[in-house]
């Protein structure tokens, strides 16, 4: 018999219960009956793009810890930016891990992990990871930006402020991404719900449709309005950096600002990805909201959220650590003496 319902794991349970029902139900983006995550693909990806944010971003901690860099106040700002996008790993590693616990048999345990305290945490860590490297790469731009553009006439950021303004940073991102698990009755009015997070089965609170769940203004803030004030400030930012390195002649700059516009230039790489990353985010968000993007599969939103946004976790230690002078340099000289030592065996 045909039977239609609103919930999909419902329609699981039904289909469980009775083999010949034909059950019709909204489909779930991310999930089937028997799994977490139904697109292989993204299965795949998931693991991927989480081991590798887990162990580039260890290494870019560990290599800046000993090897250091000129640059301490960028160099701590950068170690700042590689804990947020390992956060990130985590993040995608419980996802993952739990889509492997649970194949085969995902339905029975889809209620318990939207609604627990685990899918809470796991969604504030997230958001925790995003917004903290949101905030750090407006910060690092801001430095670029005093030290070339403003360098005369505003003093640069030095290692005691630096501190004081990754504290906030970090305080800033924590309330922003816990607040959600308060238990205020605005993201949760219903008070049995799967919570601001559990609204996915990944546990993203991500605004990519004209749906307007509990608390959905505060990610539409967060997400869309704060994340696109600071792309601004960071893409008119590098354009005055770029016009003031054009009117500078190498003649006339000082080897201090060489030296600023060279890092800057490595920066602008991480800058680039994430704005990639992001924009593309923000625009569809804004369309959702206004009812000019259609996506009823919701298939946009499960590569945005799973694959586009932890992107630059897993690329940034490419660009900002082992892509540098000294690791290049570190490379081709380990290389040369292990070279030396195998003509020598030989």
């Amino acid at each position: 018999f045909h039977r239609s319902l609103d919930s999909f794991i419902v329609c699981c349970y039904a289909k469980k219960a009775a083999k010949d029902l034909i059950c019709d139900s909204p489909k779930n983006e991310f999930s089937s009956c028997e799994d977490m995550m139904k697109n292989p693909i993204i299965r795949v990806c998931l693991w991927i793009l989480g081991i590798v944010a887990l162990v580039g971003n260890l290494s870019v901690i560990f290599w800046r810890l000993v090897y250091g860099e000129d640059s301490k106040v960028q160099s701590f700002l950068l170690k700042n930016l590689a804990v947020a996008d390992f956060i990130m790993g985590v993040y995608l590693i419980i996802i993952a891990v739990q889509d492997t616990r649970w194949q085969g048999e995902y339905f029975e345990h889809d209620v318990r992990w939207r609604g627990g305290t685990l899918c809470q945490v796991t969604g504030a860590l997230s958001m925790l990871s995003s917004e903290v490297s949101v905030m750090l790469l407006t910060v690092i731009t801001a430095d670029r930006l005093i030290c070339i553009v403003f360098h005369f006439r505003v003093q640069p950021l030095n290692l005691k402020t630096c501190y004081l303004i990754c504290l906030l940073v970090w305080l800033l991102g924590f309330v922003v991404s816990f607040l959600p698990m308060s238990g205020l009755g605005y993201f949760n009015p219903e008070g049995n719900g799967n919570g601001f997070y559990g609204r996915s089965t990944v546990c993203l609170a991500l605004q990519l449709s004209n749906d307007r769940p509990p608390g959905w203004e505060y990610s539409v803030s967060i997400f869309i309005g704060f994340n696109l004030a600071a792309f601004l400030f960071i893409s008119l930012s590098y354009v005055a950096i770029f016009l003031s390195a054009v009117k500078s002649s190498s003649a006339i700059r000082s080897t201090n600002v060489k030296r600023e516009s060279t890092l800057a230039k490595r920066v602008a790489f991480i800058i680039l990805t994430d704005f990639c990353c992001w924009m593309p985010v923000i625009i569809v968000g804004i369309l959702s909201l206004t009812g000019s993007f259609n996506d009823p599969e919701k298939q946009v939103y499960v590569w945005m959220a799973v694959f586009v946004l932890p992107f630059n976790s897993s690329v940034n230690p490419i660009l900002y650590t082992l892509a540098t002078p000294q690791m290049r340099d570190w490379f081709c000289k380990d290389s040369k003496s292990k070279g030396k030592s195998l003509i020598l065996v030989l």
